[in-house]
């Protein structure tokens, strides 16, 4: 706090009146999504550093030459693991505004797979997939598939504890729609009801962001993302305008 006759530091006193501006609504959003990208790529990265790490030592102390090639093998194919997961989350990083486009739908739910595959073995969840490929939709691409993903996590975070977990994605037509459905505990109606709130979590590392992301990202494209009253577990469907 300035006493009476105090100046402001240089620097403060550099910055103009006019200069100044409040980020809109839609940058405020796009910080938002950076956010959960943010928090959802450092919790991916820290298994795959960790496994290459313990394999380096372990080469580091090996006797024989064999066995010194096997833990580097190891180390390689957790590389391989960090590079697949940087390049799945570049592609959702980039700006999901763009131009429409017509794809199937199926293009959307593989590159989110590229993610989801390696979280959900990590877990101990299955993954079990269906519906025929070649529905037709027009949307932003990354859109859906970021839709996809934070759908894909948030019910791999919720099967990670429970004993053959399994995580459905399927594929609905007319209109087209993705159905992600997990046999886990579900949600109660206290927490259903503030589900789409900022800051809103059940997880103790959450950001409490994803899902009113990816509604907003849903309507944006003339989609919707809705969460059905179905029994076991938790299910959604994100509706993509064909």
């Amino acid at each position: 706090m300035l006493d009476d006759g105090d100046t402001l530091p240089a620097w403060e006193g550099a910055i103009a009146p006019g200069r100044v501006r409040r980020l809109s609504p839609k940058e405020t959003r796009r910080l938002a999504e950076v956010g959960v990208l943010s928090a959802s790529l450092v919790h991916e990265l820290r298994q795959p550093l960790f496994a290459a790490r313990a394999l380096a030592q372990l080469a580091q102390a090996a006797v024989r030459p064999e066995q010194v090639a096997g833990h580097l093998d190891g180390v390689l194919a957790q590389l391989q693991t960090l590079d697949i997961l940087l390049r799945g989350y570049s592609d959702i990083a980039r700006s999901p505004a763009g131009t429409p486009v017509d794809f199937d739908i199926w293009t959307a739910i593989d590159a989110a797979l590229v993610i989801l595959e390696h979280r959900a073995r990590r877990a101990g969840v299955e993954l079990q997939l269906g519906g025929e490929r070649g529905a037709l939709v027009r949307a932003p691409l990354l859109a859906v598939q970021q839709v996809i993903v934070n759908l894909g996590q948030n019910a791999i975070d919720a099967l990670a504890s429970q004993p053959g977990g399994i995580l459905h994605i399927v594929v609905l037509t007319d209109p087209v729609r993705v159905r992600v459905r997990d046999n886990g505990p579900g949600l109660d109606l206290g927490i259903r009801a503030r589900l789409f709130e900022p800051f809103r979590t059940t997880k103790a590392d959450g950001t409490g962001l994803g899902l009113m992301l990816s509604r907003d990202l849903a309507r944006g494209f003339g989609g919707e993302l809705l969460l059905l009253d179905a029994t076991p577990g938790t299910t959604w469907e994100l509706h993509v305008p064909g």
